[in-house]
């Protein structure tokens, strides 16, 4: 790195830093080109360094989102909601394109706005526009479809000198304050006729338009004739506090118990006893019954109108702008009871009061209904139900969804104690969740099967989840892929490699990367178990990468039986071996660690020493001990590939590869060099405080792979070194010791 910070420093006279070309034009001269080739040099040695040990990801918990970045309790009929925009597109005519001034109303959300913009009809790239203006006329002439806004100035007239109070008074029926107009609400006033024994509302609004705050005193009073609701009174004062530029409102409620004309004192608006504003006086005209009805209304129509009458307006108009309730007494009739619910649900319309009248009729369709948004009932009767009026779906009312649990990897491969323990609280919790459900039920669904399925196997309980996946009826699930993977998953359980094979092969060319690289992964393993190379199908797996780096590291390992030495090896051309002579019994009783005996004879002459040339397209080599040697104890120090090993000679039968680099040990017979699958293999470290602790154990896969390095927790940060029993009954044992991976 100094040797590049020294060139990366040199420039030629009037040339800028940087800069491909000098000032004229003209190209580097031998000195930059020189730059170049060392560049390019540098990047090449960049390139060639290998990746360390990559240390394994916390544990993730996964979830299908159907919506981008939303939890599924989020997503309900609220997220889009209606407005002038999804009018546009309802009225719009499908033969023409769709385009909308009223997009911007689209927009509450992240998905709203994907929605609006995938149905708009305007180009991913707007074109090259025409524009030209003459005068005070500006033309567009748009290259495709497009949408415009714009602004004018027009002339307004001149208005007279601003108060510094403003108040108003406005009068509304209470229960029917608002109006819709083109999708909007507005408010709703009484200006002329007021019926007796009908509430009514006045609302005043008292607004401060100056820069100083504002405390005022607000004279109410109802009208005369009248009497006051809701705790209300004759006349009150009530005290207001305005900020600069704010509003205040105050209402207040009457009704009038008789017909006539009735005079009313306003609002009036004062400070420091000195008036400042005041609305205008009104006189009241209130009628036993209206001289104008408006026949039209919904308030007749529901309450006066026939029942043919009443459908005709729902037909007609925006049901989301009606208030239902008002024809509930209707509803007890079955005829028309049943009319109505069909045209709500035809218009995707639910409303609970008039759905009620459902169990008066015995109308089991709508009494499901009514039932299914009886959210205080259903929270009542437990996370799952399945009956004739009443299901409860945990799944369809977002109480449970099915979470994914990735990198998960357990330290013990057998129940520790009475009792299994879930160490990970998240998949601890899911996994009680999904119990909680189970035990609700009277059997298992397929669905649920599968899901128990693949928690059995985060916990490696495989008999337990081949029980399971072996109950479940395939051709009843929605989707078949799920049901494959775990079908090709639990072959290598099964030792089927054959099964596995013919189950991941259609899916090769799966159009979904994540699913296709599932199963190219599974198949890519079965090459290797037949000998084939190593190959990548993820570059961001993380598993793939160090399995990967682990088959290319040079690495080899040996082992002294029967007068032979036989050495495992990959990547290595030659070797150098030396031979000590050895009191095994007292170097054992003084220190265990096999490996750190090398270090001992280092600085000693060995008693004998040769040099070998390892064939370049085997991966084991044998060779005799001298024959000074054979009934010696002796340590046997092979140096290759940037590496020292020793090994005492004592008997075992087992061909074992440490890579210590990567985290793994791959484990083969002697005679065959074929994987050996269930070799159970047990880790032990010593910490860097001094202690020797249990690690992890597990058995290799039929790769005969086994990776012992890798947990959720940090513990590897502090292992000085471990030592690595592998253990089969039918071959032996042996010890290994290893470094943590270089990281």
């Amino acid at each position: 790195m100094k040797d590049l910070a020294s060139r990366s420093g040199r420039y030629r006279d009037g040339q800028t830093k940087g800069e491909g070309k000098q000032a004229n034009g003209t190209d580097f001269d031998n000195d930059g080109l020189e730059m170049n080739s060392y560049y390019e040099a540098e990047n090449g040695r960049r390139k060639s360094v290998r990746q360390l040990y990559r240390k394994l990801d916390k544990t993730q918990e996964w979830v299908e989102n159907n919506y981008y970045h939303l939890a599924i309790q989020a997503q309900n009929a609220e997220l889009v909601k209606v407005n002038a925009f999804w009018r546009d597109y309802a009225a719009h005519d499908p033969n023409g394109p769709f385009l909308s001034k009223n997009l911007a109303e689209a927009s509450g959300n992240f998905t709203e706005m994907m929605y609006a913009l995938a149905l708009l009809d305007l180009p991913a790239e707007a074109g090259k526009h025409d524009t030209k203006s003459e005068g005070v006329k500006f033309t567009v002439i748009p290259a495709g479809p497009a949408v415009a806004y714009h602004e004018e100035i027009r002339a307004a007239s001149n208005v007279a000198e601003t108060t510094p109070i403003l108040v108003s008074q406005n009068f509304y029926r209470h229960g029917d304050r608002h109006r819709m107009v083109e999708g909007e609400q507005s408010d709703k006033y009484v200006t002329e006729e007021f019926l007796i024994h009908t509430v009514y509302g006045c609302q005043i609004v008292v607004t401060n338009p100056t820069s100083s705050r504002q405390k005022l005193e607000v004279l109410l009073q109802i009208p005369a004739g009248a009497i006051a609701v809701q705790n209300g009174q004759y006349t009150r004062s009530v005290s207001i506090q305005l900020e600069p530029f704010h509003t205040g409102t105050v209402d207040y409620l009457f009704y009038f118990p008789m017909a006539g004309e009735f005079r009313h004192y306003p609002v009036h608006v004062s400070k420091n006893e000195q008036l400042l504003a005041f609305s205008k006086p009104h006189v009241f005209k209130v009628v036993k019954e209206p001289s104008q009805i408006d026949r039209e209304s919904w308030e007749f129509v529901s309450q006066n109108g026939t029942n043919d009458e009443v459908v005709t307006f729902l037909k007609n108009h925006n049901i989301q702008q009606i208030n239902l309730e008002k024809i509930a007494f209707r509803m007890r009739e079955a005829d028309f009871f049943k009319t109505i619910v069909d045209l709500l649900t035809a218009r995707h319309v639910f409303q609970p009061t008039l759905w009620s009248y459902s169990l008066m009729h015995n109308q089991p369709a709508a009494i499901r209904e009514f039932l299914q948004h009886r959210d205080d009932l259903v929270n009542q009767v437990g996370p799952a139900l399945v009956s004739t009026l009443l299901v409860v779906d945990p799944v369809l009312r977002k109480t449970y969804e099915q979470m994914d649990y990735a990198p998960l990897v357990n330290a013990r491969s057998h129940q520790l104690g009475r009792r299994r323990q879930i160490l990970n609280d998240r998949f601890n919790e899911q996994y009680h969740r999904l119990l909680n459900v189970l035990a609700h039920q009277r059997d298992l669904s397929d669905d649920q099967r599968m899901a128990v399925t693949y928690y059995m196997l985060l916990q490696d309980r495989i008999e337990d989840a081949l029980a399971h996946f072996g109950k479940v009826e395939a051709p009843k699930l929605k989707t078949k892929l799920q049901y494959d993977y775990f079908a090709a998953y639990l072959a290598f359980f099964q030792d089927d490699a054959k099964g596995a094979r013919a189950i991941a092969l259609p899916y090769l060319n799966h159009p979904v990367d994540r699913w296709r690289n599932a199963f190219t992964a599974v198949v890519k393993q079965l090459d290797e178990i037949e000998g084939k190379a190593i190959e990548i199908v993820d570059k961001e797996d993380r598993g793939q990468n160090q399995t990967n780096l682990a088959s290319t590291e040079a690495n080899f390992d040996f082992k002294v039986e029967s007068r032979k030495v036989v050495i495992n090896y990959q990547n290595v051309e030659k070797i150098t071996v030396n031979y000590y002579l050895m009191d095994v019994e007292l170097l054992f009783s003084r220190n265990p660690f096999v490996q750190q005996f090398s270090g001992q004879f280092s600085y000693i002459r060995p008693n004998g020493s040769q040099q070998l040339q390892l064939p370049p397209m085997k991966s084991t080599f044998e060779f005799d001990l001298p024959e000074q040697l054979h009934n010696s104890n002796v340590l046997v120090e092979i140096i290759g590939g940037g590496q020292t090993k020793a090994q005492a000679y004592y008997a075992n039968s087992l061909a074992v590869q440490v890579v210590e680099n990567y985290g793994q040990v791959k484990i083969t017979h002697t005679t065959t060099g074929k994987p050996l699958a269930k070799v159970y293999v047990k880790v032990y470290a010593r910490m860097q405080d001094g202690q020797t602790k249990f690690y992890k154990d597990g058995y290799t896969d039929l790769r005969g792979r086994f990776d012992y390095t890798s947990l959720n927790t940090n513990e590897l940060d502090f292992v000085q070194k471990f030592s690595v029993l592998v253990m089969s009954d039918e071959n032996g044992a042996v010890v290994k010791e290893a470094s943590p991976p270089k990281r």
